[in-house]
């Protein structure tokens, strides 16, 4: 008749698997309960703060960036001699400067003049420059770090 085929495990007998114990939930005591209700409540808050001084100070480096004046690269002629400089006008026109000079400039960048002193005092030591060209923040931070 038939022979009943016994089947066979490929790695041999396994053991027979335990199904694993699910811990017991231990539920916290009301107190706890109230202080973790407590510190979810107050967190919040505090992201918030956090989040509106962030914002409040980003806002602050932006509108400081745009207020105070840039550096602008300037070429400038006298008799034939052309020159580039890095002008930087100053804050309300107090300490404008050229980064690659000496001289104390008094710019009218309008009327495309720019004076250069050696004292401020005396108008006797300035020179008068005819502005040709201006560019613009980018150009004169290149030429900054090219040079």
């Amino acid at each position: 008749m038939s022979n009943k085929i016994k089947k066979q495990s490929l790695l041999g007998k396994t053991p027979a698997r335990k199904k694993p114990t699910q811990a017991k939930r231990q539920r916290p005591a009301p107190q706890q309960q109230a202080r973790a209700q407590a510190a979810q409540q107050s967190v919040p808050e505090v992201e918030l703060k956090k989040s509106k001084t962030r914002w409040y100070a980003l806002a602050a480096v932006v509108l400081i960036l745009l207020i105070t004046p840039k550096p602008v690269l300037i070429t400038y002629e006298k008799l034939g001699m052309v020159s580039q400089s890095v002008f930087w006008p100053g804050v309300f026109g107090y300490g404008a400067n050229l980064f690659d000079s000496t001289l104390s400039p008094r710019a009218d960048l309008s009327r495309n003049i720019i004076y250069l002193c050696q004292d401020k005092r005396k108008p006797d030591t300035c020179q008068k420059y005819r502005v040709t060209e201006q560019s613009g923040f980018i150009a004169a931070m290149k030429k900054l770090i090219m040079d």
